[in-house]
């Protein structure tokens, strides 16, 4: 029987950027499917719409021309949708030991919820390690955008 890998990579992606795309490539590697689930984050303020920000996503992905990479988009928990794609990993990403601090906590509640689904974390890219969504946002409301 073959072990089919399949994961997501949740996140906001408010607005996608670089940083985004290397994981996205990164992970593509290692998994059969991954999906890229464009989500609400109650923490964050979105200044764009769930299926605008999909939209956004769904068009950036396409471009890198991944076979086995998804676009989806969820108002829900992510391991509800985990579950109901039999995604046995979760894809984060940290920069710092605040991103660190709450992944690690975010991991234990997934753990939690869904005991079979396992947290899968990237280290930035040093390179990328000061890209942020909030940083683009900032930049563009300043250049007028």
């Amino acid at each position: 029987m073959i072990d089919i890998k399949i994961a997501i990579y949740p996140g906001s992606f408010n607005p996608i950027h670089e940083g985004h795309i290397d994981i996205i490539k990164r992970a593509s590697k290692l998994f059969n499917e991954l999906y890229v689930l464009v989500a609400n984050n109650p923490n964050k303020k979105e200044e764009s719409t769930l299926l605008s920000r999909y939209q956004n996503v769904s068009k950036k992905v396409s471009s890198l021309k991944l076979t086995n990479v998804k676009v989806a988009y969820n108002d829900k928990l992510t391991v509800d949708f985990a579950k109901k794609y039999k995604c046995k990993y979760i894809v984060r990403a940290i920069r710092n030991i605040k991103d660190y601090k709450y992944e690690l906590n975010m991991a234990k509640i997934n753990k939690m919820l869904a005991n079979s689904i396992e947290t899968i974390i990237f280290i930035a890219n040093k390179e990328l390690k000061n890209v942020s969504s909030t940083k683009i946002k900032k930049l563009m409301r300043q250049i007028g955008e």
